[in-house]
């Protein structure tokens, strides 16, 4: 057994820091040839690999108990070095092939596999494969990540993957120099890949999960630092630790709280309502059960929208957060399932005063450890139909019932999968207008329609909406006004009437009415006319008692 006798540090071949050691053996002469510098350094350091894996193997929330004691190491400068050395020997104790992978997880709940980013001969874009990581040095863009993945979070799969290219899909300047925030991280390949391939002033991976986020930021360290454990440096001489944080926050509540304004929000987060609602009121904390927090991967819950219909309630909320905090010319990009169709999906966002553009879309199979019977029960009592597909090759859409039968006979099924990017069409007005609904009206922003198809119309309405909204805001009640209406308005149109029409028109001349009809109902019982003609259309509202018909003579002289 090997033990550290003092505090005194020895320098060894290595020009790496070690502590003294001895063993139990009485003669002092024995040689320790049998072990590396680097198992010295482990153990000194009380870093056995032995002891690791059986602590692992226990259970998964001694698995998760480990890992985060390791990145308590790695997260202090004096035993940084020697943490990342047991997590690259780590990986190589399993990294002899896919089933080692897998059996790894299985045994000590975790997996550490390799994410590419660039494609090459034989492997397409983002593809996840296990083998062994390569160091890739300094300045030269690394075409892949290593990341580490534990059960009770968000594995890698088809639906991140189809994220990330549609992220490609933007020009390389999109993410240069800019604040970007990443909602659902899980365990922060996207939000790493980001950081690496287009070196932003600042990524924060968000997470309602907590423990997505502690396994974040080991995988932040497994990329930053080479299998030495020394820093990997960019072309502007910083790191990854440099440029990404990851912080536990429910969608962008930690940015709101801090007043960070972001420039860019990616988002890839779940949009099926959980089918067992009372499992989403549960307090989420490290210490929840790994299935509990595994289905904050794959499930939400309702949020109070009128997309909640739709399972669409969580993206709705992150949309009007993030126009809370994007600066004016930010850009919002989210990765959309096809599931409640097209259509439904872009109106989401035109809604809210955003212009959309799907920058790509794909069908993917759905996930087998996703309950879609929300779904079924919303088709029940809607007429809408929700869009799946039998296989990837079927092209004629099936409903969520047909498809939830379909899965339980054994049949696989996909739906669409679009990531779309969006930007503020009018942004300083749309900002006042969500401003002033966020306080206590989000009746009226479930009702709210910002999606205009003639621009000028939309240049006319949009900052109207937001000068009613600052005047609201600024106004919790409005002074008493006369019968005939606001004298202020009353003086525009008037001076409208004069300037434009010639009519000699004052304030007096002119009363306010809510409607037309409203105008004439008033006007009958007020002058209360023995007979008075009325637009049909216009006499559809007034009482049933005033109304009778006129036969009209027409006479012709001779």
């Amino acid at each position: 057994m090997l033990v550290p006798i003092d505090n005194d540090e020895e320098h060894w071949t290595t020009g790496c820091p070690a502590k003294a050691i001895h063993t139990q053996d009485p003669n002092p002469t024995q040689k320790l040839h049998t072990f590396s510098v680097k198992r010295l350094l482990m153990a000194s350091k009380g870093l056995s690999m032995e002891d690791f894996l059986k602590q692992c193997e226990q259970s998964g929330d001694a698995a998760y108990s480990a890992l985060r004691s390791l990145l308590e190491r790695l997260e202090d400068p004096k035993t940084r070095k020697e943490a990342r050395i047991f997590l690259s020997d780590l990986q190589k104790r399993f990294s002899t092939g896919k089933d080692a992978s897998e059996k790894c997880l299985q045994t000590y709940r975790f997996q550490i596999q390799d994410i590419y980013l660039e494609p090459f001969e034989g492997v397409p874009l983002c593809s996840s494969i296990y083998s062994v990581r390569s160091s890739l040095m300094c300045v030269e863009k690394r075409k892949k990540l290593t990341m580490m993945v534990i059960p009770s979070i968000f594995i890698p799969e088809d639906w991140s993957f189809t994220f990330y290219e549609g992220l490609n899909r933007h020009p390389d300047s999109i993410f240069k120099d800019k604040t970007v925030a990443e909602l659902g991280c899980g365990n922060g390949w996207i939000s790493i890949a980001i950081a690496e391939k287009w070196s932003p002033l600042k990524v924060y991976g968000l997470d309602i999960n907590p423990r997505a986020v502690k396994v974040s930021w080991i995988n932040l360290y497994l990329n930053a630092l080479d299998d030495n454990g020394e820093p990997i440096y960019d072309d502007e001489k910083k790191t990854l630790l440099d440029r990404v944080e990851f912080y536990e926050s429910d969608l962008l509540s930690y940015c709101r709280e801090n007043h960070i304004e972001l420039e860019r929000i990616v988002g890839c987060i779940p949009q099926i309502l959980n089918p067992n609602p009372e499992a989403m009121s549960k307090m989420i904390t490290e210490y929840a059960s790994e299935e509990f927090l595994y289905s904050l991967s794959n499930y939400c819950a309702l949020q109070g929208f009128v997309e909640d219909q739709f399972g669409l309630g969580l993206i709705a909320r992150a949309v009007e957060e993030g126009i809370d905090v994007i600066k004016p010319m930010g850009i919002m990009i989210f990765n959309m399932g096809g599931r409640p169709g097209q259509a439904v999906c872009k109106r989401l966002f035109e809604r809210r005063g955003l212009r959309v553009n799907k920058l790509w879309q794909t069908k993917i199979l759905q996930a087998a450890d996703t309950d879609i019977s929300a779904l079924v029960e919303i088709e029940k009592n809607s007429p809408h139909r929700f869009e799946f597909f039998m296989g990837l090759v079927g092209d004629q859409p099936i409903c969520a019932r047909t498809a939830w039968a379909y899965g339980k006979a054994g049949g696989r099924i996909s739906h669409a999968l679009s990531v779309y990017s969006c930007q503020l069409r009018q942004p300083n007005q749309v900002k006042k207008i969500f401003q002033f609904l966020k306080n206590g009206f989000q009746d009226i922003s479930n009702s709210l329609d910002l999606s205009f198809e003639d621009e000028s119309v939309a240049d006319e309405k949009i900052p109207f909406l937001a000068y009613l909204a600052s005047v609201l805001k600024e106004n919790s009640f409005f002074p008493y006004e006369p019968p005939a209406g606001s004298r202020w308005l009353r003086n525009l149109i008037a001076r409208f009437m004069k300037t434009y029409h010639h009519v000699p028109f004052t304030s007096d001349n002119v009363v306010v009415f809510p409607s037309r009809t409203v105008a004439i109902e008033n006007a009958l019982r007020l002058f209360s006319p023995r007979l008075a003609i009325v637009d049909e259309h216009l006499s559809r509202h007034l009482p049933r008692q005033w109304l009778t018909s006129l036969k009209l003579e027409v006479c012709s002289s001779i």
